[in-house]
């Protein structure tokens, strides 16, 4: 017995025979998505240079919105990937999209210990950085691929 058979024969049956299980999923890895990308794209356009009236600093408070979307959105994914992976684990959209889930992690871990500090020293009204200004861009970039490429998982198939 492979990895794959192993977790779909162990996970398999929670999210696939209970009948309200995959429905719940969907709808938490629905609102999970509302928290994370409205908080991410609140943040990046600051960091974009839009909305100068709000304090870059002032726009981490939503982080912990953000922090609790992906922490629902992880768990749902995962939940997911367990009630059907052999059907996950060979579809190109999925592949392309953890990459991109991955990629956007670094990023994020990127601007939170490399970026940020600097940001919070500076004054209001100073002007970003420009690689602020990159990791929103890109930010906003990933995370918006993550979303298409999650739409796309039933439409372009495996391989």
């Amino acid at each position: 017995m492979n990895t794959l058979d192993w977790i779909a024969a162990t996970f398999g049956p929670v999210m696939l025979t209970l009948p309200w299980t995959w429905p719940i999923f969907e709808t938490l890895h629905f609102f999970g998505l509302c928290m994370l990308l409205g908080g991410i794209i609140v943040i990046d356009l600051r960091l974009l240079g839009f909305n100068k009236v709000i304090p870059t600093v002032a726009s981490h408070d939503i982080l912990p919105v953000v922090y609790a979307g992906l922490i629902v959105n992880t768990v749902t994914g995962i939940g997911f990937f367990v009630g059907d992976p052999h059907r996950y684990f060979i579809n190109i959209a999925f592949q392309i999209k953890m990459l991109l889930y991955v990629i956007a992690g670094l990023n994020a871990l990127w601007y939170q210990y490399k970026l940020s500090p600097r940001i919070d020293a500076l004054p209001d009204g100073a002007t970003l950085p420009s690689e602020a200004r990159i990791a929103g861009a890109m930010s906003l970039g990933l995370w918006f691929g993550v979303l298409i490429l999650g739409r796309l998982i039933p439409y372009l198939g495996t391989g």
